[in-house]
């Protein structure tokens, strides 16, 4: 019997077809990340069982460490047009390798960073809600849950018993204050929390009535505890990152009080280029201060210079946040891990 030829081809066809979505079903036709429209459906879990959906992971060419660094970066997408981050976007992956790969300098040796992808909230919309009440949640929503899947994920298969630290920058800070709030009231997971460096996050609270598993640092060697501050000038505008009664502690002399810690005590900020190069490091570069009615972290560069940016407003020193202390965070996590083991 003959086919027509064109159900003949499709015939011909139906095997390779078959097995093309053989491939697909088990992971994905040839690794490719996911596409735009299955990452704005915020329906649709994230796999993080896919290392594509990882900015980041140890490979056989890392370094042994002592412990683990589970790292969130802060927002990078600002497109009024798209409320949800869509790593798809090759520009987009870029911009968060660049991040990611900078501010995970601070822990590279003490720590083997794991770094997932999430779907982040869209810089106007999160301000706008941070500005209201951080812990509002309707657009970082989604990536709550995308880094609770991922976090869930790591400390199944990842993790191995290893004690770790949790680092997150502005909207990822907010990110991983709530997945504290909901899974580290389990005490054998917070046996193993090193510190949550949750740098950036706005008006941070001074206690936690709701949650009184969590603790904040007073020092410079407490383990099991969050970490915080928000830099700005003595002469910035009004900050949605500020407020009364916001917690802060100094990274300079790890206090909370209003001792201000001079320059001398400064061990090297560090300013990278847009191919992760550093372009500077500068040994005694600020003062800092804690503003105990504001919660601010004052800041006094030692060199003139534009350290703010027009997005945040005159003074706001959120952008550096990282790159003002770096090289006193890099020892501070090394007194950290070292207080762990203790």
């Amino acid at each position: 019997m003959r086919f027509p030829a064109r159900k003949h081809r499709f015939l011909r066809l139906l095997p390779a077809a078959l097995f093309c979505l053989f491939i697909l079903f088990l992971g994905g036709c040839a690794g490719t990340a996911p596409s735009a429209e299955e990452l704005r459906n915020v329906s649709i879990a994230v796999d993080y069982s896919k290392p594509f959906n990882w900015i980041v992971l140890p490979d056989a060419d890392t370094p042994p460490r002592e412990v683990d660094v589970f790292y969130v970066y802060p927002t990078i997408v600002a497109h009024k047009d798209h409320p949800y981050m869509d790593w798809s976007n090759p520009s987009v992956q870029e911009k968060a390798k660049n991040i990611a790969a900078q501010q995970t300098g601070v822990f590279s040796e003490v720590g083997m960073i794991y770094a997932p992808y999430y779907r982040q909230g869209e810089y106007f919309r999160v301000i706008a809600e941070a500005a209201e009440k951080p812990e509002k949640q309707v657009y970082t929503k989604t990536g709550i849950e995308d880094i609770r899947r991922a976090f869930r994920y790591y400390m199944e298969h990842y993790n191995k018993g290893r004690p770790f630290i949790l680092f997150g920058h502005s909207q990822g800070a907010m990110v991983l204050l709530e997945l504290m709030k909901s899974e580290f009231k389990d005490p054998k997971l917070r046996s193993k929390l090193v510190a949550a460096y949750l740098i950036g996050y706005p008006k941070m609270p001074k206690t936690f009535p709701d949650h009184p598993h969590l603790r904040l640092a007073r020092g410079a060697n407490d383990t099991g505890v969050i970490i915080n501050y928000n830099s700005e000038s003595p002469d910035a505008v009004k900050s949605i990152f500020t407020g009364p009664d916001s917690y802060c502690i100094n990274p300079l002399n790890w206090r909370t009080d209003d001792v201000k810690a001079d320059a001398a005590m400064n061990k090297g900020a560090v300013f990278f280029d847009g191919k992760n190069r550093i372009i500077s490091e500068d040994k005694n570069f600020c003062s800092a201060v804690v503003n105990p009615e504001t919660g601010a972290l004052i800041v006094v560069p030692a060199k003139k210079g534009t350290y703010d940016s027009e997005l945040m407003g005159k003074g706001i020193y959120h952008m550096n946040d990282i790159y003002f202390f770096y090289r006193n965070l890099a020892d501070n996590a090394k007194e950290r891990v070292g207080a762990f083991w203790k």
